[in-house]
């Protein structure tokens, strides 16, 4: 059996299957590395220790440490040649009244700077009253070389000290068990002891000795331990390496999912244009499918020579896309665009790629089976009639289900809205998979709707090029249905990343606006200092707007609120804080009568408390409402319970722009260097989290053009086969009269048309999703911080790419129609 379609014919397929191959073998590399990575980090955690045991948390007794006699015993087991303890203990890092969340950070012993373990600024703590911390500590703390930290150890809560940053470590593997990206404290014997944490190990790392097997090992080592600590853990370093490893990852979750979801999206864009390129070139060859039927070739044979032709398409370009692949993969990682993945981790195994060429593979053969045994229902009489069914209406039986595809796409609509009411994600994507189905079987009745509405709108007559490109349209709806569809997909998944990324960022913005109002905060001012010169050295940097000074005070509080009977508050002018501050949200409620506390202080809403100050008591109502102020009261509940006594106070500046500016921070630092002053900003927040959007829209940018490139060249096959297919109406146009220019700009008008009306749906359909996602993810958290946005620009960027892909995937066919000459045209059977 001769083959049917031959490779050159199949370019677009090929162009299709390379790209989607590639995005999943990057996909697997990624994965593979960071696994890697992860595994990596966690036998350097383990170190040359064959044994690990792990304190029985749950122990009040030992504060869930193994205690001195245990390690003891375990150092004196049978078969135990060596014993590393390991030190863990945590604190609390306290921030004077509203300016932040207290964080709970680990504390390690001082480590030394070897292997994967760096000093990025200062020196090491050498000292009581001197720390290092990790870089998540001091970017979530807001804290830098210099800075005084204020702590209180876990067991006792009156028991609070101070400390000096000194330095800023990066933690290896080798000196944690809970990754390098936690929150850390580094502090010398004496300065834990300050911080109440127990010098007693919560690990043993045991070496066994030569000749030891491991069961042997951990019997003795389990034996040893549970004398002294029964509730303790004995594991292998094996078992250990995969708990740890699993437990943790080195790229961030949403970066993989992103990568996870996009690469399938890619695979399905490649399966739509491999589908129709196939059943164009099927179409096409009809009449040599009639032939071969006339000269004995069975339907299985017909069936296999197409099988055939896409197995080679897509092993080949499986292939090709898997070096593509790790071309991408190797140059993503070693430019370090990936956050977390280290390039000496970066891994290729031989499984991913067999893997990648499979799935691609399987992608091509499914996509092409429709297309071969659409070919083995050709007649045999095609060969001798000549005349081919007429693929160009559509049958009763296409209409029906495409009505029924869009009577779907409502169905999906009114699910899509009940999830954004309801805000429950399994709402959203369970619409968001009737609305793309629906649409999908559908599109031919859209397609000749929108053809139909075009021309009338167009002025039919008046702008013929226009009229015969939509009546062409209409005329072969199914092909024109399949191309717009891979469109349609790649730039609905682009719009619905897109919106839900501003919706996401609008909310986050009003999240940490909430969380954090006041952009530069200025506290431990003490009583009768001279705050207006204060006032005006802040003020007088440049980007920073303005400021508004806020007395704050200890005050006793009855009922206790936690274990203590202390609160610090701030007394609160709304109308003169209210030019400086980002949200309200905190001081809603506020009155005479009020107490606004949130949930870390364990009061109920509604509850009674009395606060007592130097001038007297008041007794006031809580009111519990998370925001970035702490507690607070009115002046005039200030004044009752002060009096005429002078307080402390604290300066809260706001910056010029969206607070994102780190500047004015470091400029408000530098200035006041030395004074005493406990400085906070939120800019480092705010720039985090915008570098990380700004990456998630560079990875769908990446992956859009992808997509729109597989779409591109689809569409190029489809209108070079349907100039093949009209050469005699290309003929007869260019008999009339017909010049050159205008022949090619009906091509390229009808490429337009198909790539504008995908990416119209696939934008509109990709908003839609986009809000209802972000609804019903960040709805029931978000409250009345929750934002919905229509990324106008970016949408009408992708519509505008959509258009410029038709052009594109025009220009070469639309160039060879306007070259045809009318006499061998019309001579043409």
């Amino acid at each position: 059996m001769p083959p049917m379609l031959d490779l050159r014919r199949t370019v677009a397929a090929l162009v299709a299957v390379v790209m989607s191959a590639a995005l999943i073998v990057v996909s697997l590399i990624i994965s593979d590395s960071s696994t890697a990575q992860m595994t990596a980090a966690a036998r350097a955690s383990v170190g040359d220790a064959d044994v690990v045991v792990i304190a029985d948390s749950h122990d009040d007794a030992t504060d869930g440490t193994l205690p001195e006699q245990a390690v003891q015993d375990v150092a004196a087991a049978d078969g135990v040649a060596s014993v590393r303890p390991y030190i863990e203990g945590s604190t609390w890092i306290m921030h004077p009244a509203g300016s932040a969340y207290d964080s709970h950070p680990f504390v390690l012993e001082v480590p030394e700077i070897r292997g994967g373990t760096r000093l990025t600024a200062g020196r090491l703590p050498e000292k009581e009253g001197e720390v290092a911390l990790s870089p998540a500590a001091a970017q979530t703390q807001d804290l830098e070389v210099g800075n005084t930290v204020s702590f209180q150890p876990d067991s006792d809560a009156e028991a609070s000290s101070t400390a000096t940053v000194v330095g800023i470590i990066q933690p290896g593997a080798e000196i944690t068990r809970l990754g390098a990206g936690a929150a850390y404290v580094f502090a010398t014997a004496e300065e834990r002891v300050v911080l109440g944490v127990p010098e007693t190990p919560v690990v043993l790392y045991v070496t066994g000795a030569a000749g030891t097997s491991i069961e042997a090992l951990m019997t003795s080592v389990e034996k040893a331990a549970q004398t002294s600590q029964p509730g303790a853990g004995v594991y292998s370093a094996s078992d250990i390496v995969v708990m740890r490893s699993s437990g943790q990852s080195s790229v961030n979750s949403v970066t993989m999912t992103l990568f996870r979801l996009l690469g399938p999206v890619c695979a399905v864009v490649a399966g739509i244009v491999i589908a129709t390129t196939f059943t164009t070139l099927v179409a096409r060859q009809a009449r040599q499918t009639g032939l071969l039927r006339c000269i004995g070739a069975t339907r299985r044979q017909v069936l296999g020579s197409v099988l055939r032709t896409g197995l080679i398409t897509g092993l080949l370009g499986s292939v090709m896309g898997a070096g593509l692949g790790i071309g991408l993969a190797t140059l993503v990682s070693r430019a370090g665009l990936i956050e977390g993945l280290e390039w000496q981790y970066f891994t290729v195994s031989w499984q991913s790629l067999l893997l990648g060429v499979f799935l691609s593979t399987l992608v091509t053969l499914v996509a092409v089976l429709r297309p071969a045994r659409r070919a083995t229902r050709v007649s045999p009489l095609v060969a001798l009639t000549g005349q081919v069914a007429d693929e160009r209406s559509l049958s009763r039986g296409r209409v029906v289900s495409a009505i029924v595809g869009l009577v779907v796409v409502v169905i999906g609509l009114v699910i899509t809205g009940l999830s954004i009411q309801a805000r429950v994600v399994e709402y959203t994507a369970a619409g968001a998979v009737l609305l793309v189905l629906g649409l999908l079987v559908g599109l031919p009745l859209l397609v000749i709707g929108a053809s139909r509405a075009t021309e009338r709108l167009a002025g039919g007559d008046r702008r013929p090029v226009l009229q015969l490109a939509t009546r062409n349209l209409a005329r072969n709806p199914g092909r024109a249905a399949a191309t717009t569809a891979s469109l349609l997909v790649s730039v609905a998944v682009a719009s619905t990343l897109v919106t839900g990324i501003a919706s996401a960022r609008a909310s986050m913005n009003g999240y940490i606006n909430s969380g954090s109002p006041v952009d530069i905060r200025v506290s431990g001012i003490p009583a009768n200092s001279d705050t207006s010169k204060l006032i005006a050295r802040v003020e007088n940097l440049e980007n920073v707007d303005r400021t508004v000074l806020v007395p704050t005070f200890d005050l006793g509080i009855t009922p206790e609120t936690t274990a203590d009977n202390e609160i610090t508050v701030s007394a609160v002018d709304v109308a003169e804080v209210a030019p400086v501050i980002r949200s309200h949200n905190g001081l809603e409620g506020l009155d005479d009568n009020t107490l606004i506390v949130g949930e870390i202080y364990g009061r109920p809403e509604g509850t009674s408390v009395t606060l007592t100050g130097p001038a007297g008591s008041v007794e006031l109502t809580v009111h519990v409402e998370e925001g970035g102020f702490g507690p607070v009261i009115t002046p005039a509940v200030a004044e009752k319970l002060v009096g005429d006594n002078p307080t402390s106070s604290s300066l809260w500046a706001r910056t010029v722009g969206d607070g994102s500016n780190a500047d004015p921070g470091s400029q408000v630092r530098q200035l006041l260097q030395g004074e005493g002053y406990y400085i906070t900003t939120t800019a480092a927040g705010r720039t985090a989290f915008a570098e990380y959007l700004n990456w998630i829209i560079s990875v769908i940018a990446v992956v859009l053009a992808f997509t729109l490139l597989i779409a591109l060249s689809g569409m190029a096959n489809t209108t070079d086969v349907s100039v093949l297919e009209r050469i005699r109406e290309i003929g007869v146009l260019r008999a009339m009269g017909v010049q050159r220019r205008h022949v090619g700009g009906l091509f390229i008008t009808e490429s337009v048309m198909t790539s504008l009306l995908g990416g119209v749906i696939g934008v509109v359909l990709g908003a839609v999703l986009g809000l209802a996602a972000v609804a019903a993810v960040m709805g029931a958290d978000g409250g009345s911080e929750l934002v919905l946005r229509v990324p106008w620009l970016q949408l009408v960027a992708i519509l505008l790419a959509a258009a410029a892909v038709g052009v594109l995937a025009a220009l070469r066919p639309s160039s060879r129609a306007a070259s045809v000459v009318p006499v061998t045209a019309i001579a043409q059977e």
